[in-house]
């Protein structure tokens, strides 16, 4: 895997007085949209679309490795839940909406996958994890920076 490099943004003054500022734009994981460093050719694919770049980053390379060994890997977002869920439905997996007090409202805060005490909560922007012998497991958000 190359390493990327990280080239910090650069402010200086142009003949006329002016403080100008290049940028170079930046990469950020198609995971969890953390940065990686300076924007490559190998980003873009031959259709124009962005490439794969989870095995680069740190937090999502172990999901990226999981999927390798036969896992399945759903990321839970608002937007994605009833996607996530139907697929649970397709496996016959129990899943329902996770829910907790926020802000004085109950509201839905994530999803409970499976039933017992094998049962995983996993919330917004954290990803399930299926692994080949039909357990679960979650991958956390990543940290704030």
């Amino acid at each position: 895997m190359k390493t990327r490099i990280h080239t910090p943004d650069r402010t200086w003054t142009n003949d006329e007085g002016r403080k100008v500022t290049t940028v170079k734009a930046k990469r950020a994981c198609n995971g969890c949209g953390q940065l990686l460093g300076d924007l490559a050719d190998r980003d873009v694919d031959e259709r124009g679309n962005l490439t794969d770049v989870r095995a680069e980053c740190d937090h999502c390379r172990p999901l990226v490795e999981a999927e390798a060994a036969g896992a399945r890997t759903w990321h839970l977002t608002p937007r994605t839940i009833a996607r996530v869920d139907d697929d649970l439905d397709r496996l016959d997996v129990f899943a329902k909406g996770y829910w907790q007090f926020v802000d004085g409202k109950n509201t839905v805060v994530g999803l409970r996958v499976g039933t017992g005490e094998t049962r995983v909560v996993v919330r917004w922007d954290e990803w399930l994890v299926m692994h080949r012998d039909g357990t679960f497991t979650v991958h956390g958000a990543p940290e704030e920076a």
